[in-house]
């Protein structure tokens, strides 16, 4: 058996660099401050995806799973995982300069990849983000 370095394993990871991981960087997604800076948001029936311009050549993603969907954080991070690789496949696809945040509602249980990939893509699409 090979053993992987902690290194190798980052090329099946959303980047740190592709992530928002900062409480500040969340807040700009949530009352005045996302409607004073234009933000745009899409909602479906498993997920609310905003989007802010950023000054970057790349874009970067946050997510948000909240306790009303397990509340257990082992079954929380496990979607947070799913929806870091749907994005990292897809990374290339993605138009510079905008720093996402997926929200993902109740509905997402009970669903398997293929659905919640679609639904992401369609929101992304729908906000030009793709």
């Amino acid at each position: 058996m090979v053993r992987l370095s902690n290194h190798d394993n980052d090329i099946n990871m959303l980047q740190k660099r592709y992530r928002i991981t900062k409480q500040k960087e969340f807040d700009r997604f949530f009352g005045q401050a996302f409607k004073k800076i234009r933000g745009q948001s899409a909602a479906g029936g498993i997920f609310v995806v905003k989007t802010i311009k950023n000054n970057l050549t790349f874009c970067r993603f946050g997510f948000v799973v909240p306790n009303t969907i397990d509340k257990r954080a082992t079954a929380r991070n496990r979607i947070k995982r799913q929806l870091r690789e749907i994005v990292r496949t897809k990374m290339k696809e993605f138009r510079p300069g905008f720093d996402v945040l997926v929200i993902v509602k109740t509905a997402i249980k009970g669903k398997g990849r293929p659905q919640i990939e679609d639904e992401l893509l369609k929101l992304f699409n729908g906000l030009s983000v793709i």
